[in-house]
């Protein structure tokens, strides 16, 4: 099972926007032997075309079912004069002549179906696919029902990837001056995979619900982290700055964390620890024997997520941390008088040199932060400007857009990385010299 399916789901659950559409080009359909490899590549290329100068996504099956998600328009326009003998075809047009006469009779090579009109059909189809790509019906009923509790060990060593994303922890120059170096490289959670193999959306009622399948994946991800050191791949810890971890307490004590532990020490890897606040909170003693075990090895000790009201309300300085993460919210922009100066007491009790803003998704959280003297953040602009600094100096980013190389380097799973032709960079976070 690929990443194509589960990701393919989760777009079709989030299809409720009008004026998008989904077409599909069904290999599935075409008759024995199936279609020529060079019909996939070509069909592939034109509609990775299509979505990157309209805007939408292309997804590769697992049974050979290429689908793109696009504004209704990119179906209207002429497609790509590079295609050859496009002349004023549209991209649906295209396709089928290039394909007509290798489908059986009488099913045309391509469907399009208008959303949000047709979403429960793309939800089916989508579901459909996922339950064919590898796992057994009975796997496949665990896997939507219980994730990651009752899959097998086959399945959760397919899984485990598409379930984790990667994303860097940078620091800015001092007064807003556009160069930037990577801090770590944070191994967390897809929050949308979690949710798409839970076959619901229960977090957003019960957010400790994806705490608790999160905290699941702990174990795992840190048994797998020694096979990984020296495959330059994307759990590598060789690969790039630090490793970061999201860890509960309990599970610094573990053997596994110390099997990890020694192994970045012996190659002189720098590791990481974040924990979050409320883990931190509701088990103090816990907290305080891992915060320990992590200052006797050497291992930096992260409080994640603390929100605007916790820092009022809490004294995270208390937790000894090397550094605190300040989730962003516009309010801290909108704060004035006595809240603006019990913010400004807190950040002096920390220590500004160890808080990092994360949620920076815009220039806005950034902006802030400079402001404030804080000069570390985390978010999706912090990956766009980093993709940025690598397609600036990349000497294979010729085909590559801003959006792929951001995406690239988000993904744990193989299938996200195909494309890049310089993983080290990619791995890297951003060139040496770390300018934007």
């Amino acid at each position: 099972m690929g990443p194509g399916e589960r990701q393919l789901l989760e777009a079709a659950r989030r299809a409720t926007v009008p004026g998008w559409a989904a077409l599909i080009v069904l290999f599935s359909h075409f008759p024995p032997p199936g279609p020529r490899p060079h019909h996939r590549r070509v069909a592939r290329a034109i509609l990775d075309d299509a979505a990157q100068r309209h805007g939408g996504q292309v997804f590769g099956l697992h049974n050979l079912d290429l689908v793109l998600l696009c504004p209704t328009a990119t179906l209207r326009a002429p497609a790509s004069t590079r295609a050859s003998g496009a002349g004023g075809e549209t991209l649906p047009e295209l396709l089928v002549r290039l394909l007509r006469g290798e489908t059986a009779e009488g099913q045309p090579p391509v469907t399009i179906w208008q959303l949000p009109d047709a979403r429960d059909r793309l939800l089916a189809y989508a579901t459909d696919r996922l339950a064919e790509g590898g796992l057994t019906p009975l796997d496949h009923a665990v896997a939507r029902a219980e994730l990651p509790l009752g899959l097998t060990a086959a399945a959760e060593a397919r899984l485990l990837p598409d379930l984790l994303l990667r994303q860097t922890g940078v620091l800015l120059g001092a007064g807003g001056a556009r160069r930037i170096r990577p801090l770590f490289r944070e191994i967390t959670y897809a929050t949308a995979a979690l949710q798409a193999e839970a076959g619901s959306d229960p977090f957003d009622a019960d957010p400790f619900l994806l705490r608790h399948f999160a905290a699941r994946l702990e174990e795992r991800v840190l048994s797998a982290l020694p096979d990984e050191v020296g495959r330059r791949g994307a759990l590598d810890p060789l690969g790039g700055p630090p490793l970061h971890l999201n860890l509960a307490p309990e599970s610094v004590t573990t053997g596994a964390f110390a099997t990890v532990v020694e192994l970045c020490r012996a190659r002189k890897v720098g590791l990481g620890v974040e924990i979050a606040l409320v883990d931190a909170a509701a088990d103090p003693e816990s907290y305080a024997a891992a915060r320990a075990i992590l200052a006797a090895c050497g291992v930096a000790c992260v409080i994640d997520h603390l929100s605007l009201l916790a820092l009022r309300l809490a004294r995270p300085a208390a937790l000894a941390p090397d550094l605190v993460k300040l989730e962003w919210t516009s309010r801290l922009a909108r704060l004035s008088g006595s809240e603006a100066r019990e913010l400004e007491a807190a950040l002096v009790e920390i220590g500004v040199e160890r808080v990092l803003l994360i949620g920076a998704d815009a220039e806005a959280p950034l902006q802030w932060g400079l402001a404030h003297g804080i000069r570390r953040f985390q978010g999706r602009h912090v990956d766009a400007m980093l993709a940025a600094s690598r397609l600036s100096i990349c000497a294979q980013a010729r085909d590559c857009s801003l959006r792929q190389c951001t995406e690239r380097a988000s993904a744990v799973a193989l299938g996200g990385r195909v494309g890049c032709r310089n993983s080290m960079l990619l791995d890297a976070g951003a060139p040496a010299d770390g300018a934007v």
